[in-house]
């Protein structure tokens, strides 16, 4: 997608307007290969919903990022690009600012550290998480911004849209990310098993599918969700019993015909992912 640049009204100058101009080009030149991504992070996250599916299939994906941007609902299409890329939980997912993934230049930046919130037996845990922004939420965030004049650094990204036309700073609720979801299966004929958690799924599903149903990827999202056991995690992003005996052909421990990736700077404990 071609980060085109679109001219708008002139707006009220504050330091805290995000400048559309520094944004695309730093937009291109992250396409371009001149900003190299950083190393993902990941952390420790539980997560208990099991009624929703991913969206396993990349036409879908595009379908639906096409379907929205067709509608001019930019919002809603960075909603879903960021979610399906960032694999955050709802509630940490609608709670990002513009100033989380571009800097006060108004340029993107690299990665960025979030503080992930979950409820777990009555206590509330929290942790560190870090994030690479690929090309794919840039061009998103870009597009969105594009559309979308006099947009701050400290506005939340997906705000609401229900605030009777006032201009309040306020997050797009769970309830209406799940219907925004079920809106756009219903309309592309998608099945009735998306929700807020078809995001989440859909970013670990392609991290195991990238990766060749690598076992080492599964272990990573494993402790990334919280998950007890890999099972539980095959589980949850709906991996197949024929994508799981895929995975075991592919291991082929002790085969001599293999070619594996041995780091001597390993400590103990630590494992590489493809």
């Amino acid at each position: 997608m071609a980060c085109t640049i679109i001219q708008f009204p002139p707006v009220r100058e504050t330091s805290d307007l995000i400048n559309i101009s520094t944004v695309q080009q730093s937009c291109r030149k992250l396409k371009a290969g001149l900003i190299a991504p950083a190393a993902e992070e990941v952390t420790h996250e539980l997560a208990n919903e099991h009624a929703a599916e991913p969206i396993k299939d990349m036409n879908d994906i595009i379908r639906v990022s096409q379907f929205l941007i067709g509608q001019k609902r930019f919002r809603d299409n960075m909603l879903f690009i960021v979610g399906i890329n960032f694999g955050l939980r709802v509630s940490d997912l609608t709670s990002l600012r513009f100033s989380h993934i571009i800097n006060d230049d108004c340029t993107f930046r690299d990665r960025f550290a979030i503080l992930e919130k979950k409820t777990k037996n009555t206590r509330a845990h929290k942790r560190n998480r870090y994030i690479t922004v690929n090309t794919a939420v840039v061009e998103a965030v870009t597009l969105y911004l594009e559309n979308t004049p006099g947009v701050r650094l400290s506005d939340f990204m997906f705000r609401s849209e229900s605030n009777n036309g006032s201009n309040e700073n306020k997050p797009i609720h769970r309830a209406s990310v799940d219907n925004i979801l079920k809106g756009i299966a219903r309309d592309l004929g998608l099945g009735n098993r998306m929700s807020t958690h078809t995001l989440r799924k859909t970013f670990a599903y392609h991290q195991m599918v990238m990766s060749g149903n690598d076992p080492r990827k599964l272990l990573l999202l494993q402790k990334m969700f919280g998950h007890s056991s890999a099972a539980q995690t095959l589980d949850y992003i709906g991996i197949t019993s024929e994508e799981i005996d895929e995975a075991y052909r592919r291991l082929n421990l002790g085969s001599v015909s293999c070619n594996y990736l041995v780091d001597s700077d390993l400590v103990e404990g630590e494992f590489l992912v493809g």
